[in-house]
């Protein structure tokens, strides 16, 4: 029922937002693209969006392979961002038809306290190690599986940025959906699922930068990341803790492109008497499954892009990202990952080609809590329209 309505509610805001204005005056595309142009004028308000559609083949699977892969409608997303009476605004709602669930993604109301201090209050991304992304590729790094990449919880966060400084301290009560038990969320988190009860709050991150600039378009920043928070266990009622830290290099040199980072984790959670202390459960889109509760990543990621003329092809960026996480549990084992790939960019357009490969690892038929050692390498092509 809930996602009945929800999804009559966007068609409603498309026919509006789209259709009606255009009817009324029997005008092209290019009008309706000016009303929406005028519309931001108006309001301070911009409305956007992207369309995703996905192609995987999975060696491991045997239909998979059989089938040759599967083709499929990846996302339908709505983004909002402006600004009004000197509040900013910024949300994202994501629709994954392939999995069948909808949730936002963020969603903040900010103010700019000065030109190099900004607040924001609500759901926003957690500022830890490299940021936005720890990957160049689709299917990001092994950090995300285990949450912390392109991580988003529910607080308060004040950013300043003085160049060539950069700080970002942030408050979240609890992950962005209020309902440890429900798994159909974009980030990764504790959730409730089987034995396990334990869930996030209470949390503090600090994340500092600096950015040394060698020569225009050579730069790099060093960072380090640091956070603290409290577990919850709804079943013993009692609370333990976790913490995470990371140091973190980005490299801008010309059209290359460097990312290294190393981070630390260890979940501390007050479990009832015969749950193993050394697993935790996070989940996400729709999903649950078993990670270490305390354990070592590392990331190197390079990065090239060609500025090219090919048609409508404006760019490519080659890539090959690699994680490792080692678990400080001796009977888990270590996993890896690979991922080789190029994006091509057209206008709107982004085509990420992956071949991902890797053992042990989360999503791609693995996991470190139960070590197979048996590499997987799965093939994904996700084609996007950004507006």
């Amino acid at each position: 029922m809930k996602k009945s309505i929800l999804r009559a509610t966007l068609a409603l805001v498309l026919v509006t937002v789209l259709v009606v204005p255009a009817l009324a005056v029997d005008t092209p595309l290019e009008q309706i693209e000016s009303r929406l142009q005028k519309l931001e004028e108006q309001t301070g308000i911009k409305i956007g969006g992207a369309l995703r559609v996905n192609y995987g083949l999975q060696d491991w699977s045997e239909s998979s392979r059989e089938k040759k892969g599967d083709f499929a409608f990846d996302l339908f997303r709505l983004n909002v961002d402006g600004e009004k009476d000197d509040l900013l605004i910024s949300a994202e709602y994501r629709f994954y038809p392939q999995y069948d669930f909808h949730t936002i993604h963020h969603g903040w109301i900010g103010y700019d306290f000065t030109d190099q201090l900004q607040g924001q209050l609500g759901v926003h991304q957690v500022p830890f190690g490299i940021q936005p992304y720890a990957s160049h590729n689709f299917w990001f790094s092994g950090a995300y599986y285990i949450g912390l990449e392109d991580d988003y919880d529910m607080g308060v966060k004040l950013l300043y940025n003085a160049d060539p400084v950069q700080v970002a301290a942030a408050f979240y009560k609890n992950a962005e959906l209020g309902n440890p038990g429900d798994l159909e969320r974009y980030s990764t988190d504790l959730v409730h699922d089987g034995t396990q009860t334990n869930e996030e709050t209470n949390q503090a991150n600090l994340r500092v930068a600096y950015t040394l600039q060698h020569a225009e378009n050579w730069s790099t920043e060093i960072g380090l990341s640091g956070e603290f928070g409290q577990v919850y266990n709804s079943t013993t009622d009692d609370s333990g803790d976790h913490w995470a830290s990371a140091v973190h290099l980005v490299g801008n040199y010309g059209q290359l492109n460097v990312q290294l980072e190393y981070a630390a984790y260890e979940y501390s959670p007050e479990n009832p008497v015969g749950i193993d202390d050394s697993i935790i459960r996070v989940g996400g889109f729709g999903f649950a499954w078993d990670a270490p509760a305390e354990a070592s990543v590392g990331i190197f990621n390079v990065a090239y892009t060609f500025p090219v003329s090919w048609g409508p092809v404006d760019s490519i960026q080659v890539y090959s990202d690699n994680t490792i996480i080692e678990p400080d549990e001796n009977s888990q084992g270590t996993a890896w990952q690979n991922v080789v790939g190029t994006l091509l960019s057209a206008g709107p357009l982004y085509t990420y080609i992956d071949v991902i490969s890797g053992e042990n690892m989360i999503f791609m038929n693995g996991n470190p809590t139960t070590p197979d050692d048996e590499r997987n390498t799965r093939i994904n092509i996700n084609f996007g329209y950004y507006f």
